[in-house]
């Protein structure tokens, strides 16, 4: 025997399914809220990890003044992404990545290295293209000024590039460099 007729439990039930849909819907609707950020969220926490890494060495770490020395800048790549080479991959396209001196008081002799770069099928832009993918060492050669004094010195700059995985491009983004060195005593009879 129940206490509730067939009417009554239907009414039971019908509160009670708006009740149990009310609290699924308030959770859902607060958890969205926190567990999925906004647009700008993910833009700026996207941006503050970066695919690229520079790191900037000079060779020799002294050098006296008229003496050439080697800017190496190694470049490491966030595993499944590339740049592309420092040579244009076809004219009118600004692909090429770029490395510019901010301020550089030693003189630049030839211009930038690079290892032979890898063709690939670039899957975001759909095309072969020169890349270099996991690390990449640059080099340059420079001389110190004969009429510099000596002391510690600061090289920087900055990379300018596109970085890919195959699915999607960064826009043109740039990446400082810096490192330091010793101009040291030169020659007095020379």
């Amino acid at each position: 025997m129940s206490f509730y007729g067939p009417f009554q439990r239907s009414i039971f039930i019908q509160r009670a399914g708006w009740s149990l849909w009310f609290v699924i819907a308030l959770v859902l609707s607060s958890s969205s809220v926190t567990a999925f950020p906004s647009f700008e969220e993910f833009s700026r926490s996207r941006d503050k990890v970066s695919p690229v890494e520079v790191t900037a060495l000079a060779d020799p770490v002294s050098v006296k003044p008229g003496q050439p020395f080697d800017l190496h800048l190694l470049v490491k790549l966030s595993e499944g992404w590339h740049i592309y080479a420092l040579e244009e991959q076809s004219e009118g396209e600004s692909l090429a990545t770029q490395i510019r001196f901010e301020e550089n008081i030693f003189r630049a002799t030839g211009e930038w290295v690079e290892p032979k770069p890898t063709i690939a099928l670039d899957g975001a832009l759909d095309k072969v293209v020169k890349v270099h993918t996991d690390s990449v060492r640059f080099r340059r050669n420079l001389i110190v000024p004969n009429d510099l004094s000596p002391g510690a010195y600061t090289i920087s700059g900055r990379i300018e590039y596109r970085a890919c995985d195959n699915k999607i491009c960064s826009l043109p983004q740039n990446i400082d460099f810096q490192t330091r060195f010793q101009v040291s005593e030169g020659d007095e009879g020379g």
